[in-house]
Formats: structure tokens, C-alpha cells, sequence
């Protein structure tokens, strides 16, 4: 069935229960049920049809998740745009995406970019609809029918359109309502994006009559304070669980209604675990997914993180989505194996937008390859190992280094770049650049702010190091492993003068 039916689960009993808290303001079931349908009627009312496109750029609210529900109940698709993207990347995936209409909030106007038709959520959530507004159509239920396309990145740099089914979204919640055993009295702490992989709790607490905390711009102190009043249930990535515990002296007893703190996005290290436990009790848990196979592959439940010999693992495969890893011999095996972790399942069953040429080539019969290493041990916990790209995780966020190298050559001064990431012990990996200047008395400071305009924060490198030159192999390629053995020993090689410039987190 459509995920969105989750949103009238057991509606008798939970309509008069809070739903979303959004500072002081809060919606109760029965109230967001209203504002969704309103505002479904009302993109029918424009123009939108099932199967339409809709995009959805804005910073967390109550009403970006009127919006996004209001997109799947019009049964149309739903295309997050990250804000933290920046106007000229939004601009071109919207453009690949082919919308039909662009939601955006007051605070990302400029960084939703160029779109033909876009609507304000902050003026249009709460407008008085037209008198002829149409009645609202059934929910389509198709498991092969597209419910989100999702933009990853890719080891070219170009971003990739992922086409997640209906079938795949479903397969995504069922997990994680496995995981959580999602209650009524839950409060789900939306920190993270719903723009990324938060968006997946909105239907499954909604459905077990729980409610949510928006955090637009979140503090830590704001965050902390949720945590130690009301907050059962929260996603973040391990940059942000570094940054709490040293923020502020608690221990677990302040935080007494905490029952799950999952991390994913980025790895944790094992000593960063324990100091975890120790600060936030033993609830602390992981999910390991990706676009392609949506946030449910894997997990590590609190109860058996309590192992310490399990701290460097992601976790065992949910029963609905069988997992392996692809060896050398070109088999997929399940157990005591290493190799590219592979999955199948109706949580696997997404496509590339536009490109059946790398959605074949992603495939290895009926499994999907996730482009990670990885080894399982006996009774299945998958240790992920590496890369088999070249992608950057960098405080939860996935960044390709040529996406990065392209915004910096596109400076006139920029004579050749090279991105890469080194180990961070608060971002997991930091986002480093070096570069050669035409005119080497560039400043290095206009150069950040360039790439920052172009390809947004996430993906600005934090360090910048001017070299007189990159160094290459014999056949004139730039080998990133040896730009960062070149700027991070404390002896360089001589004849290349390196010149570094730290710039704001």
C-alpha cells in the first residue's frame, strides 16, 4: 500500500493527540490531516495530476510537512531539494527532474533556484482555498508507481536521480517500525533535514499516533533541552552527537523519556561509541542505508550495541531485505565474506531517473551494489570497509570530490583543483581542497566564498591549500592520494610551496 495511508492509522484514537510541536504552535492528528488535504485539494486545484513531480525546498517546519504529505496525498511525487544545495545545483536538478510545480519556504526562495511555477508554503499552508476546489481522489496504491525521486551524488560528480517506488518507500517504513516498535506517547525529534533521511520517520510515528519536534535552525541548546523533556526518539548524525556531549554536562537520567538515539550517514568509531553510551544511556543504535536501498539495509539495535565487539559494525540485514556481499569469484554470499555489499528486496527495487544504462550496470542479477566494502561475520553483522568510489562522508552528507574540483576550476584564477577528505574526528571526514592559481597572490578567502555560492556550504572545502602545482603520475593524471601525502606530512617534497587557508566550519 501508498505510505501515506499511515497518516489515517488509527485516526479514532489519536485525533485529538498532538502531532507536530513547531516552537509553540502545535497540530494535532485530526488538525494536520485537515491542513494536508487542503492543501492537496488546492495542487489538484493548480494543475497537479498523479504522477506529477513536485519539489519541495525548505529548512524544517510544520509546514514542510504539510507539504510534503500534501504532495503524496494529491498522489503526486514528492523530489526533496536540499536548501544547504545552493540556486545554481537546485536550479539544474529541477531542471532533470522535470517539475511540474516547486514548493519553497520564505528562508530558501533563492537557494530552491529557477523553477517555472513555484509556491511559498509559508503564504499558501494556511490560504483560504477556492470555492471549486476538487474533492480529493482516492490514494493510489502501485507498488511499481513512483513515490519520491531522490538526487544522490555520483563518482563523476553529477548528481544521480534516484526513482524510489512506492514498493520501496513501504519497504523502508515496515523496517523501521521493526526497529522502533513506534508507540503512541513516541516524540520524534526531527533535527536532522527532512530533506534527507528524516523524512522517513515522519509516517511511521504519525501512524502510531506520536508526534514530532520541528527544529529549523537547531541549537544545541535547543536540541539538548527536547532531549531532557519530552523527546523519545532521535536521528542525527555523528557529527552532531559529538558536539552535544561536549557541550554541556548531562547524564542519562536527564534524559528520561530518550529510548532511541540512532546515528547513520557516517560512520562513528568505536571509542566515540562508548563515550556515547556513556553520556546518553544505552540507547544509542545505527541504520545503514543509501538512496538506492533507502535507510533500512542494516542496523545495530541499542541492546546489542551494549557488545562492544559490535561497535565497528552497521548491524544485521532487516528479515524483508535480504543483504550479502558480491566476492571476487562473482558470488554473493551472506555470511564470512568480503566483498561489495549488495541488497534485494522490494527496498532495493529504485532506478536511475532517465538512465537505464547505469541502473543495469548498478545491478548483479537481482541485487542491488551499493558501491561500499564490506565484511560479514558469521552470523551476518556487516563492518562496512570502504569506498568502492570515491565519495567524501563529511558530517553526514555525501560529497564526490569532482562535483567540488568543477566549482573550483570554474574560477578564473583556479588553474587546477583537487578535492579530497582526511580523517576529522568531529565531521568524520573533512572536506580539503588544494588548487593552483593562475596568479598566485589570489585570495584564497574570494575563492571560498565563490564555491560557497555555487554548490552551497556543505560541499565549500573547510581547507583550502595553495600549491605552485599538482602533482601528477607519468601520464599526467592528478592522484589525489598523493595530494594528500604532498600537504599533510609535516615534510614536503621541495619545489612545491603550499600555502593554507582554514576557513569557518
Amino acid at each position: 500500500m501508498n505510505p501515506v495511508h499511515a497518516l489515517y492509522d488509527n485516526l479514532p484514537s489519536k485525533a485529538e493527540r498532538p502531532a507536530i510541536h513547531d516552537g509553540d504552535f502545535c497540530l494535532t492528528h485530526a488538525d494536520l490531516i485537515a491542513h494536508v488535504e487542503q492543501a492537496a485539494s488546492d495542487l489538484i486545484h493548480r494543475g497537479i495530476a498523479p504522477g506529477h513531480r513536485v519539489g519541495l525546498c525548505a529548512t524544517n517546519s510544520w509546514r514542510h510537512v504539510v507539504g510534503y504529505l500534501a504532495i503524496l496525498r494529491a498522489n503526486a511525487v514528492w523530489v526533496p531539494l536540499n536548501p544547504r544545495n545552493g540556486a545554481g545545483l537546485n536550479t539544474d536538478l529541477q531542471a532533470r527532474a522535470g517539475l511540474a510545480m516547486t514548493l519553497h519556504d520564505t528562508a530558501s526562495v533563492v537557494a530552491a533556484g529557477q523553477t517555472t511555477t513555484a509556491l511559498n508554503i509559508d503564504d499558501w499552508i494556511e490560504a483560504p482555498l477556492p470555492t471549486n476546489t476538487p474533492a480529493l481522489p482516492p490514494i493510489l496504491d502501485d507498488r511499481y508507481a513512483t513515490f519520491a525521486i531522490k538526487f544522490t551524488g555520483g563518482s563523476t560528480g553529477t548528481p544521480k536521480g534516484v526513482v524510489q517506488s512506492q514498493a520501496s518507500a513501504a519497504a523502508a517504513m515496515a523496517s523501521l517500525n521493526t526497529l522502533y516498535d513506534f508507540r503512541a506517547d513516541d516524540v520524534n525529534l526531527a533535527v536532522a533535514p527532512l530533506t534527507h533521511g528524516a523524512s522517513h520517520y515522519i509516517l511511521p510515528v504519525l501512524a502510531a499516533g506520536g508526534a514530532h519536534v520541528l527544529l529549523g535552525e537547531p541549537s544545541r541548546e535547543a536540541i539538548l533541552n527536547e532531549l531532557k523533556m519530552r523527546v523519545s526518539i532521535v536521528f542525527m548524525p555523528p557529527t552532531l552527537i559529538y558536539l552535544l556531549m561536549a557541550e554541556a554536562a548531562f547524564e542519562p537520567h536527564d534524559l528520561p523519556r530518550l529510548r532511541h538515539l540512532t546515528y547513520s550517514a557516517a560512520p562513528m568509531p568505536p571509542a566515540r561509541i562508548a563515550q556515547a553510551i556513556a553520556r546518553f544511556g544505552p540507547v544509542l543504535g545505527t541504520l545503514y542505508g543509501q538512496t538506492e536501498a533507502p535507510m533500512t539495509i542494516a542496523a545495530l539495535t541499542p541492546a546489542q550495541m551494549q557488545n562492544p565487539t559490535l561497535h565497528a559494525s552497521v548491524g544485521q540485514a532487516f528479515e524483508s531485505t535480504p543483504m550479502g556481499v558480491l566476492c571476487d569469484d562473482g558470488q554473493v554470499r551472506t555470511a564470512s565474506a568480503e566483498g561489495e555489499v549488495v541488497v534485494k528486496g522490494d527496498l532495493a527495487s529504485t532506478t536511475y531517473l532517465g538512465d537505464a544504462t547505469q541502473t543495469a550496470q548498478a545491478r548483479h542479477g537481482d541485487w542491488l551494489k551499493t558501491g561500499d566494502i564490506g565484511r560479514l561475520d558469521a552470523d551476518g553483522h556487516l563492518f562496512l570497509l570502504g569506498r568502492s568510489k570515491e565519495m567524501i562522508i563529511s558530517g553526514g552528507y555525501n560529497i564526490y570530490p569532482a562535483e567540488v574540483e568543477t566549482a573550483l576550476a570554474a574560477h578564473p584564477n583556479v588553474r587546477e583543483a583537487c578535492a579530497f577528505g582526511v580523517e576529522d574526528a568531529t565531521w568524520g571526514e573533512r572536506l580539503e581542497a588544494a588548487v593552483a592559481l593562475h596568479d598566485p597572490s589570489g585570495d584564497l578567502a574570494d575563492l571560498t566564498a565563490f564555491v560557497r555560492d555555487r554548490i552551497g556550504p556543505v560541499r565549500t572545502p573547510k581547507t583550502l591549500h595553495r600549491l605552485d602545482a599538482l602533482p601528477r603520475n607519468p601520464v599526467g593524471k592528478v592522484v589525489r592520494a598523493d595530494v594528500i601525502q604532498l600537504v599533510h606530512p609535516a615534510t614536503r617534497p621541495g619545489g612545491l610551496r603550499t600555502e593554507i587557508l582554514e576557513t569557518a566550519p
